[in-house]
């Protein structure tokens, strides 16, 4: 329970009928403005709902297995990948584009196995600073090839979000472009036993995910550093 007291008081959820313009939303819009664009009507603090909905339940805090930076509790582990494979959050978040993002990258002079390592070698070497700043607090490589790297990555609440990202070598063959998609999977934190299910229940909620540390909307800040993170790793220009 000690973990759903310290949820931030940023993560809130609001209606449907209360976002109008939020399908409208260009994602980059969004990040400049912040959440500011989106307080019409009431909105619903995560944290006071989980408290309320679920404060008979314990949350195993086990030691689970071996990802970057501190483990994940045991049921969150356990849990992470059948919500990742649904990702009920992601239903509805993609049309309104307040808790996912997707762009393209134009990496020139990169093949995309040079570009693909990049970007394993800057989550793998990822700093606490870092961490701290995209609010991957625990991240769990599933696939790293030259064709595509897919993340899993739990904040400190232990929400669960998936970082996807395809290489493909330019028509020009002289650069990769590259696909990523970023996304919160579900209403709730893995760490509560059964999300998934509940997730799936609950796909309806839209939900909001800011980045409290450097503002705007988490997976668009998320993806602005990871691209200088990758390409501070290419190839230089000759």
């Amino acid at each position: 329970l000690a973990a759903l007291a310290a949820l931030p008081d940023g993560l809130c959820f609001h209606a449907p009928a209360m976002l109008p313009a939020a399908s409208k939303l260009r994602p980059a819009a969004a990040s400049a403005t912040g959440l500011r664009g989106l307080r019409a009507g009431a909105s619903f603090d995560r944290r006071a709902v989980l408290v309320g909905l679920l404060g008979s339940l314990s949350l195993s805090q086990a030691a689970g297995a071996e990802v970057i930076g501190p483990p994940p509790s045991a049921t969150s582990l356990a849990q992470g990948d059948i919500q990742a494979l649904v990702s009920p959050g992601h239903w509805i978040g993609q049309i309104i584009g307040v808790n996912s993002h997707s762009e393209k990258w134009a990496l020139s002079g990169a093949t995309p196995e040079q570009a693909s390592t990049a970007l394993k070698e800057a989550l793998e070497g990822i700093t606490p600073q870092e961490r701290k700043k995209l609010l991957f607090e625990h991240l769990d490589i599933k696939e790293a090839s030259p064709q595509r790297v897919r993340a899993l990555t739990w904040t400190k609440s232990e929400w669960l979000d998936v970082l996807d990202v395809s290489f493909r070598a330019t028509p020009d063959g002289k650069g990769t472009e590259a696909t990523i998609s970023l996304y919160a999977t579900g209403f709730l934190p893995t760490s509560i036993p059964l999300a998934p299910i509940i997730n799936t229940a609950l796909f309806f909620f839209p939900f909001v995910s800011p980045n409290p540390v450097a503002g705007g909307l988490l997976q668009v800040t998320r993806s602005q550093d990871l691209y200088k993170m990758v390409s501070s790793r290419l190839p230089k220009k000759a």
